[in-house]
């Protein structure tokens, strides 16, 4: 049985089994890219690239190259780009940046050796090139706004911080140096953008007076590293950018 996906959602009428391949590559993809791994992260969007691939190919033909098989890139876009009843945004656009991740691939440093050092340009041009192709998938088989399609990627990437871990449900962190209010901002960035409880904060930070950490996390979405409800915690883009700043991810033991 295949595992139900963020994405199998709103792509429901392709094989599940491809869109669980889609969801696994675009995450590792941000993950990778998440973590500063720059090369890893344009290795995973060759990875991406074939599944979307795959997914066209089905599109076109009705039947796609099984997983784990050589796929036939050229021979699947050649087909792609004759078949009119395709969306034109997929035959051109889509083509055209499934190219240019492929290039960055083979004609960069990442594929061979080569003499231009891999780096952070390259790998963001992968990942918003990859954002792109799965905003207008789900824009093609949900009919949503452009707008509505590039939203929901955000709800699709989990970002997945080494120094958080999942344990029955509840968050915890692995770093018992921070303090109360910096291990908050670490949790609700590993939730962004879905809103944290103060209750559920309360017990898995082991704060031990609630009322405190009410104040802490109140003095935070006033300086807008949070955005602090009705006793729920979100952050902000402020906070992303604090935390990414000043939080070490790895886990020292």
């Amino acid at each position: 049985m295949t595992m139900t996906t963020p994405l199998s959602v709103h792509l429901s009428q392709l094989p599940a089994s491809l869109v669980a391949e889609l969801q696994k590559e675009f995450q590792k993809l941000h993950q990778n890219y998440f973590l500063s791994k720059w090369q890893p992260s344009q290795l995973d969007g060759a990875l991406f690239c074939e599944a979307i691939y795959r997914i066209l190919e089905y599109k076109d033909q009705g039947g796609y190259t099984r997983i784990g098989f050589k796929l036939n890139r050229f021979s699947v876009e050649a087909s792609i780009r004759k078949n009119k009843n395709l969306p034109e945004s997929v035959r051109l656009h889509v083509l055209k940046l499934l190219d240019l991740v492929f290039d960055f691939r083979n004609k960069r440093s990442v594929g061979h050796l080569g003499i231009i050092d891999v780096n952070e340009m390259d790998a963001t041009m992968v990942l918003q090139c990859a954002n792109w192709i799965v905003a207008e998938l789900i824009r093609l088989e949900t009919s949503m706004s452009p707008e509505d399609a590039q939203n929901e990627i955000k709800k699709i990437i989990e970002r997945k911080v080494p120094i958080v871990e999942e344990i029955g449900g509840r968050l915890k962190c692995l770093n018992p140096g921070l303090k109360a209010w910096e291990q908050a901002l670490v949790l609700c960035y590993q939730k962004y953008p879905e809103a944290i409880a103060l209750d559920d904060l309360f017990n898995w930070i082991g704060y031990s007076n609630k009322g405190v950490l009410r104040s802490e996390l109140a003095k935070l979405d006033k300086d807008g590293r949070l955005d602090f409800r009705d006793d729920r915690a979100t952050l902000t883009k402020k906070g992303i950018i604090w935390v990414e700043k000043y939080i070490s991810f790895e886990i020292v033991v």
